[in-house]
């Protein structure tokens, strides 16, 4: 029997509240927010969660979790979103980050609780979930959950096809991964590369040097509107466009792409 869809990594609570702006405050030179709405959600490893679960996969998270309203929060927002949720104990409160918002543009972000730090160790349960999962999506914010050893060390062993979707504050990815699923920016600061010549040329050299630094089977460079650049091992880098939307927010893109390559590798895609 294939087990779940396994993702690991740092959650945070999203906060987005909405309002207008009629006036500046008279003591000093800044708008006034009269909030009208407020929507909480999963953010980091806990928003690709539940991209992957919206799309019919059964899926469990693997994350740090506060003992505070804030990991309340976070956990039954997860659950009523159709996520397992396995927690490992996180020192401190549980990471905020609060937009304030109006007519659709963010005027302030407010972070607060959660100094970043190495979470306790899993479980057995946690073990024997990522032992026995269809795929592994790592979701690394660069707070310390990639950082845990025997986390690692599981996610080394497991026979699951891997999705590695890194930060520039954390940690290689273990050997031996499926896939690498950077940004451009992120790619060339983890890759160490110059800068000089066209942007798919930088994009190719950061994605076969990560590839090889960090033993890869392929690494896929978003480029944003303009697409991906996947570079595998003996072969000529792809590009693959993408339809392009006038609208919307593209917070958590770079989640909703490694989320659904984790579930198309679960599928059994190559």
């Amino acid at each position: 029997m294939r087990g779940p869809l396994v993702v690991v990594g740092d959650t945070l609570l999203d906060r987005d509240v909405e309002g207008v702006v009629n006036r500046l405050c008279p003591d000093s030179p800044v708008p006034v927010l009269d909030e009208t709405a407020a929507v909480d959600r999963p953010g980091g490893a806990g928003l690709a969660a539940v991209f992957a679960a919206a799309s019919g996969a059964e899926v469990a998270l693997v994350t740090a979790l506060a003992d505070d309203a804030g990991a309340a929060r976070l956990s039954s927002l997860l659950t009523a979103a159709g996520v397992q949720v396995y927690g490992l104990p996180l020192a401190g409160a549980t990471p905020e980050k609060v937009r304030l918002r109006a007519r659709g543009r963010v005027l302030l972000r407010h972070d607060r609780g959660g100094v970043a730090g190495e979470p306790g160790p899993p479980t057995e349960a946690v073990l024997r979930l990522l032992a026995g999962a269809s795929a592994v999506l790592v979701s690394d914010y660069g707070r310390g959950v990639a950082r845990q050893p025997a986390l690692r060390a599981a996610l080394a062993a497991t026979r699951a096809p891997v999705v590695w979707d890194p930060h520039p504050r954390g940690p290689v990815a273990v050997p031996g991964v499926r896939l690498v699923t950077p940004n451009e920016p992120e790619a060339r600061e983890l890759a160490k590369v110059p800068p000089g010549g066209s942007r798919l040329a930088v994009a190719a050299r950061a994605g076969q040097g990560l590839r090889e630094r960090w033993r890869a089977g392929a690494v896929v460079v978003t480029l944003g509107g303009d697409g991906a650049l996947l570079c595998s091992a003996g072969a000529t880098p792809l590009m693959v466009s993408a339809p392009v939307s006038a609208e919307g927010d593209t917070c958590g893109a770079g989640d909703r792409f490694a989320s659904a390559a984790a579930v198309a590798l679960a599928g059994g895609a190559l």
